[in-house]
């Protein structure tokens, strides 16, 4: 089975549109750079993931849920958007989704300070739900995702980072959002499924991230609408990196340690044959896949429907998207 996210958005048409509709709504102040500013990083072409990881795995669970699906997504992607804005300062990014970056076009103080109003804002919507398993999954994967981005800026240019710490980092930063995700779709619609649905927004997430490290390296930039080798230039050691180093011969390993020393005479070209000669986008997208199957199986007690379907076409897809 290999479905797209078009199947999903298809699937899921009349909730993404209500979505899309109480987003803008919710980012609307009276102060003109938050609205402008929300405008931005809500439209810029983001997949909204993360509300239908939420919904899917609420249908999965209960297809005839009665819960309001719609507030709990706006958290999500509300939480997304703030993670984007305060990452590109950190990382002082020019582009995402081919446009330019809210801290390129406002400053890094304006995308610092809308990013705290959608953490803000999120947290007004959980008080609405008022169910405390939700709030004590959202604060908890909060709070995680802080710790993983001061971990990960404390390990900038840092390229002896092993693979345990990465997976790690990978873990907060990107993987426990997906997993919460999933989760209050479980917590929403039947408790009963909260674990297998957890472990499969896990395991999603984490190949999910590993799929932007191969991309970063092996993608398209056309595609991916970010720079090439971006991480690379940010001082981050990622898989790709990671994996090559680590069999590396001493020539090699010189090679990629005086890249990361000294970023202002890269040649790309000969980054990426490195880790193509140490078979590093071949490792990665073994892992990418072992993570796929993990996040597959974890759905197994459910029920056979359409949305279970389409969480392992989601999964599939992301597995091998391009962008």
């Amino acid at each position: 089975m290999r479905m797209t996210i078009l199947s999903a958005n298809k699937l899921l048409s009349s909730e993404l549109m209500d979505l899309d509709r109480e987003l803008k709504a919710r980012s609307q102040t009276k102060v003109e750079m938050i609205n402008t500013l929300s405008e931005h990083i809500i439209s810029s072409g983001g997949k909204r993931l993360r509300p239908i990881v939420l919904m899917l795995s609420a249908y999965a669970s209960n297809p005839d849920i009665k819960n309001n699906l719609i507030d709990p997504s706006v958290i999500v992607e509300f939480i997304h958007a703030a993670t984007l804005l305060h990452d590109d300062v950190v990382d002082m990014s020019k582009m995402r989704h081919s446009q330019d970056t809210a801290n390129m076009i406002w400053g890094n103080k304006g995308a610092v300070l809308v990013g705290d109003f959608l953490y803000s804002r999120a947290f007004e919507i959980i008080v609405e739900i008022n169910n405390p398993l939700v709030y004590q999954t959202l604060a908890n994967t909060t709070n995680t995702i802080a710790q993983g981005e001061v971990i990960q800026l404390m390990n900038i240019g840092n390229i002896d980072l092993d693979e345990n710490a990465y997976m790690d980092i990978i873990y907060r930063k990107t993987a426990i959002l997906f997993e919460a995700s999933a989760k209050i779709g479980g917590i929403l619609s039947n408790k009963d499924h909260l674990e297998a649905l957890g472990s499969f927004g896990l395991h999603f997430g984490i190949a999910y991230q590993l799929r932007n490290d191969y991309l970063d390296y092996f993608g398209d930039s056309g595609s991916t609408g970010k720079n090439a080798i971006e991480d690379l230039y940010e001082g981050k050691a990622t898989l790709p990196v990671i994996h090559s180093l680590s069999n590396a011969n001493g020539e090699d390993e010189s090679f990629l340690r005086n890249a990361y020393k000294d970023t202002s005479n890269i040649d790309g070209q000969v980054i990426i044959k490195i880790l193509k000669k140490y078979k590093s986008n071949q490792y990665i997208q073994e892992r990418i896949q072992n993570e796929t199957d993990l996040a597959i199986s974890s759905l197994k007690e459910l029920k056979s429907s359409r949305y279970k379907e389409e969480l392992i076409g989601l999964a599939e897809f992301c597995a091998t998207r391009v962008s």
